[in-house]
């Protein structure tokens, strides 16, 4: 049985706050907690990391310029209706709690952030996750994609994957049916890296050839995609 320590240290945190002392603190501390911490500083970064990167939860602040907290969880829930979402304010009022209830906040919670409260509530996030089947993803009716051990499963068989097939698959299944293009792969899985065409087609010649699947699409001269 994976302890939920265990299973936040292999999930993605977005973490938005537009007060630099505070988010550098805070991001700290999340930096411990889980795999990877995506830090914003408004709104308009929040939706874009959020857009461009595998990620699992979400910490916004409620008051941000450009585009606050609410909001930015409202027009994540247009695309994602099941993904943890918790917003910090420094102040609670009765229209801020009614709007955490409209975009199914898994908490409200009243800053300064105390670590014991984000512990309790991130202990509520792994259950969500769990009850609604989002630590596991589906490839087809035999083989899904366990986001824990970061391992995919066809049948009893367990297909062991390198950090770049995982962090390539996870960004693929984050954009389903989406186009993911070649500089978005290069950027996130190569880390901006110069490599030449080779190198990226062989990456994904790989991850197909473990999969066995054909659910990785090549979109020609662009990128590539999942069905």
């Amino acid at each position: 049985m994976k302890t939920i320590k265990n299973i936040l240290k292999s999930l993605n945190i977005l973490y938005a706050e537009d007060n630099k002392e505070i988010r550098e603190s805070v991001e700290n501390t999340l930096k411990m907690i889980f795999a990877n911490v995506y830090s914003a500083v408004d709104g308009v970064e929040a939706l874009k990391i959020y857009e461009e990167n595998p990620i699992n939860i979400i910490l916004l602040d409620y008051v941000m310029p450009s585009i606050d907290g609410y909001e930015v969880a409202k027009e994540i829930r247009k695309h994602d209706k099941k993904i943890p979402i918790i917003i910090l304010s420094g102040h609670t009022n009765k229209e801020k709690l009614m709007n955490g209830i409209e975009v199914g906040l898994v908490k409200y919670i009243e800053k300064p952030l105390k670590y014991s409260e984000l512990l309790e509530t991130l202990q509520k996030v792994v259950i969500i996750l769990e009850e609604n089947n989002l630590l596991k993803i589906k490839l087809d009716e035999d083989t899904q994609y366990d986001y824990i051990s970061k391992i995919i499963m066809q049948g009893e068989n367990k297909i062991n994957l390198t950090r770049q097939d995982i962090d390539l698959l996870e960004l693929l299944l984050k954009n389903k049916s989406k186009l993911v293009t070649k500089n978005q792969i290069i950027e996130f899985v190569f880390k901006n890296q110069t490599i030449e065409d080779n190198t990226l087609r062989n990456v994904i010649y790989r991850l197909r050839k473990k999969i066995n699947l054909n659910i990785i699409i090549t979109v020609k001269d662009l990128g590539y995609m999942i069905q």
